[in-house]
């Protein structure tokens, strides 16, 4: 049932996964249209944080493409991290356009947007499994990862080197990591 004009949904998609695309699924029930910001977008090439902006934005495209949502409906926006957090809501609406509801998993978010505008927290299905460090890791030790991403997100990481990037990245003197 349609009960807002427009909803936003933040996060860094380090990779998009089958959790992000039923998050999305359940939001296009409540919402007319939808902004997905992909937070973080001036990092890459780090453990925590593999993929650019530019190929997390083709991870939910084609993601969404592929599962034949109505595009028109749904915009994509990269967000570089502002470091002034009591200002972070205000910078957020400044770089996006209106919009009626927030939808974070992040106890944080919700807290500096709530005074603001009406915050929900969504559900998530198998929160463990469906999370991008969970992959990461997975993809860092050898084990398997696919079934977590939609096809056409591995299929990007494939292309881009995307395994082989983050399992250099793990192992890196400049990038530790505690896996």
């Amino acid at each position: 049932m349609i009960k807002y004009k427009r909803g936003l949904v933040i996060g860094r998609f380090q990779p998009f996964h089958n959790g992000h695309l039923e998050l999305i699924r359940q939001i296009m029930h409540e919402c007319e249209e939808l902004i997905v910001v992909i937070g973080s977008a001036q990092f890459n090439y780090l453990t925590k944080d593999p993929f650019t902006a530019g190929e997390r934005i083709e991870m939910i495209h084609a993601s969404l493409s592929l599962q034949k949502f109505d595009r028109r409906r749904i915009l994509i926006i990269p967000l570089a991290n502002f470091e002034n957090n009591a200002c972070w809501f205000q910078y957020l609406k400044s770089m996006v356009p209106k919009f009626d509801i927030i939808y974070s998993g992040n106890e944080y978010v919700r807290y500096l947007s709530k005074k603001e505008i009406t915050v929900k927290e969504p559900l998530f299905k198998n929160k463990f499994r469906f999370n991008g460090e969970n992959i990461r890791k997975l993809i860092a030790n050898h084990k398997k990862w696919e079934h977590l991403v939609p096809n056409p997100v591995k299929e990007i990481i494939m292309n881009i080197e995307g395994v082989e990037r983050i399992r250099i990245l793990a192992k890196s003197d400049t990038h530790p990591q505690q896996w």
